[in-house]
Order: C-alpha cells, then structure tokens, then sequence
C-alpha cells in the first residue's frame, strides 16, 4: 500500500512549534522538533544536530523563585544591567572568545566536547570580578545569580557541604552562577588536624564532586583574591583560570576617561589626578566624588 502521509516541511515545524510555545506546552514542542528530525536524512549532520539537542533539553526549567525556598535563600539573583564596565585587552578578548563557543555550543558538543563553563578569576580587590562576572551574564544573555557564602557557610557539621549540593544540583537552567570569595570552601585540605580543618575538607570534597555534577548549561564563575590558599584539586576542576591583575596608570587614566564619558563631565576634569589611586574601584570612588563636587556647584551657581 502507497504510503500517503505528508512529509513535514521546515515550514510546518517551525508554524506548529510557534503553536507550542504559545501555548506554552514544551512537551509538544520537542515532539514537533523530533519528529521533524526524523525526516531527515539518517546519518546526515542536521538530524544529529537536532536531536543532540533534544538530549540536552533541561530536566527542570525552573526560575529562582520556584526553587525551594530553603535553596533559594542561599541565592541572589542579580539584574543584568548595562554597566559601564571597563575591560583590559586581554580579557575582552576571552570574554569574546567565550561567548563564541556558547553561541555555537551545539557543534561543540556533537563532537563531545562542552563550551568552557567554570572560570575562576583571581587577582586583588577591587579591580572588577564581580563585574565581570556580572558582564559575561549581560553578553550571554543568561540569568546572573550569586551565591550568598554567608548563608551557605554553616557551623553545623555537614550543613555547608548540603547546602553546596542543593545548590549545583538545583540550577538546572542556563544561567551564571557566581561565588564570590570562592576560597571560603576551596581552602588547601590537610592543614589542620582539628576539628574545623576536617571541615574544611568536607566542604572542599563536596565542591569537587558537586563541580563534576554541574550543569553544563550553566556557567559556573569563582572570584577569589586569595589563589595562593586554594586547593590544587579544586584548581583542576576550572577551565579557566583568569587573572584580573591591579591595573596600570594607563589602565586607571582610560577608565578615568570612560567614567567621565559616561557622566558627561569629561572637558570640566579633565586634569584631575589619580594619586593614591591603586584600583578600578578607588577610580570610581574618586571619579564619582569629583563629579558631584563640580555638579552641585554648577547647580548652586545658577
């Protein structure tokens, strides 16, 4: 018997797939998509490509407020917002790079390898971890949540190790998922034979077996000022180690710029000093206090 049935076009998938998410059913939507794979071409490129990432649909697509709420105070979700961030050439560059893999991460993983996903930036204080972190979010367009260490970090024996579980395996959907001061649970094991230093290498041993466990939807960022403490096996579990060195005079002098850009003021300070100035932050903080010294005598003149 002549088989009768209508071949789906790229066109009525992508119509009925429409369909689906307005109605907001993903069940019918990955049933659309795969039986429009299996149109195709056995063997051929397009047909791996889409049901590979059938495979890596999220088992749990759930946003911060639907997590437990016992998990979801251990979190803050932060606002992706254009910041005037300011970036050396050398991490703009890997930044860019990045973003690159995760725009074509299918094609990374058809060949069974994964976008770069734990990235751990060092360097001193003040010179802008978190705003990278928080950058790399906006770029991506992902979802920027941070891990509160002072909730997560539990004097009760075995809690921080419960809480670093419940955390990783709960942040199923594509997101950054940020933590500050990392060297807070990733401390060197072994230092210590009391009772705080067995611990420390259960709170280290649980941050390697969660880090494995990971996502690889999510981007996981550590920031610590302290790099000379941490434990080389938690070392090794990072793709990425960043450095964002104390900045230049040149560096601190074009940012200095760019913040006066940004606050329309630069011909009016133009020749303010950076003496005693060793940071980004410092450079905001001046840049800042100068700018509101000259507008409120502006104002007050008129």
């Amino acid at each position: 018997m002549e088989n009768t049935t209508k071949k789906m076009t790229s066109t009525d998938a992508i119509v009925r797939m429409v369909s689906a998410i307005n109605n907001d059913n993903d069940g019918d939507f990955y049933k659309i998509v795969h039986d429009f794979a299996a149109t195709l071409a056995h063997g051929g490129e397009n047909r791996h490509r889409i049901l590979s990432a059938i495979k890596l649909k999220p088992m749990r697509l759930r946003r911060l407020d639907d997590l437990p709420h016992n998990i979801k105070n251990l979190l803050i979700q932060g606002k992706n917002e254009d910041e005037n961030v300011f970036l050396t050439y050398a991490i703009k560059a890997f930044i860019e790079t990045l973003l690159v893999e995760w725009q074509h991460a299918d094609v990374y993983r058809m060949h069974n390898i994964s976008p770069r996903n734990k990235i751990l930036l060092h360097g001193p204080t003040g010179n802008g971890k978190t705003t990278i972190a928080r950058h790399i979010a906006r770029r991506s367009g992902l979802p920027f949540i941070e891990i509160n260490s002072d909730l997560v970090i539990d004097s009760h024996l075995g809690a921080t190790s419960g809480n670093i579980y419940n955390i990783i395996d709960s942040i199923r959907e594509p997101s950054v998922l940020f933590w500050d001061e990392v060297d807070s649970i990733g401390s060197k094991r072994g230092g210590d034979i009391r009772a705080a230093g067995h611990e420390n290498d259960r709170m280290v041993n649980s941050i390697l077996v969660n880090l494995q466990k990971l996502d690889d939807n999510v981007i996981f960022i550590g920031a610590t000022n302290r790099m000379d403490v941490l434990d080389a096996a938690f070392l090794r579990r990072f793709d990425v180690k960043l450095e964002v060195p104390a900045p230049t005079r040149q560096e601190l002098q074009r940012y200095f710029f760019q913040l006066m850009d940004h606050y329309n003021l630069r011909e009016q300070i133009l020749g303010m000093g950076l003496e005693g100035i060793n940071s980004y932050s410092d450079a905001k903080l001046r840049a800042t206090e100068e700018a509101r010294k000259f507008l409120l005598k502006s104002v007050s003149n008129q």
